[in-house]
C-alpha cells in the first residue's frame, strides 16, 4: 500500500474470538492485534465474514441473542470492503484447485486476494503460504517484534 501499511483480512474465528469469554487466551492476544489493525485503517472483511461470524456468535457458539450479535455485526459492517460477486466464485475455484483449501476457506481467501489484501490472517491456514501477493499468517505464531507496517 502507498502508505506503508499491509492491507490485513482477519479470517472470521478471529473476529469470534474478540468477543467469545472462553476463549481466555486468545481473546486478549486478538483484541489487541485487531484493534491495531483497526489504528493502522488496514482491516479488510467481506460480507461472507459477518454472515459466518452471525451464525457463529448466535448458533454455533450461542454467545449472544440474534439482536445483540446484529448490533456487533453491524461495528465490523465498515471494514466490508472485500467483494463477494462471481469474480470471487471464479478466484475461488483457481485456489481451491491449486492450493486444496475447502470451499468456504476458497472463498475468503478470493475475496481478499480481489480486495488486494497483503495479509490473510488465520490460525486455521497454512502458516506463511503465499496465495497470489498474499501471505497467510498466523496471529498466534507471530512474535512480538511483528509489526503490521513496513
Amino acid at each position: 500500500m502507498p502508505n506503508g501499511k499491509m492491507s490485513c483480512f482477519a479470517d472470521t474465528n478471529l473476529i469470534v474470538y474478540a468477543t467469545d469469554p472462553a476463549e481466555t487466551e486468545k481473546r486478549p492476544l486478538i483484541a489487541d492485534f485487531l484493534a491495531e489493525i483497526v489504528r493502522n485503517h488496514t482491516l479488510v472483511l467481506s460480507p461472507q465474514s459477518l454472515n459466518e461470524c452471525y451464525r457463529v456468535v448466535t448458533e454455533k457458539r450461542d454467545l449472544m441473542p440474534r439482536s445483540e450479535a446484529q448490533r456487533f455485526v453491524r461495528a465490523w459492517q465498515k471494514y466490508s470492503t472485500a467483494p463477494y460477486d462471481f469474480d470471487v466464485t471464479q478466484q475461488a475455484w483457481e485456489i481451491q484447485d491449486r492450493h486444496g483449501y475447502g470451499w468456504w476457506d476458497s472463498m475468503l481467501l478470493a475475496s481478499a486476494l480481489l480486495a488486494k489484501c497483503e495479509l490473510f490472517l488465520s490460525e486455521d491456514m497454512r502458516h506463511e503460504q503465499k496465495i497470489g501477493s498474499m501471505t497467510i499468517l498466523n496471529p498466534f505464531k507471530l512474535g512480538p517484534a511483528f509489526a503490521l507496517s513496513r
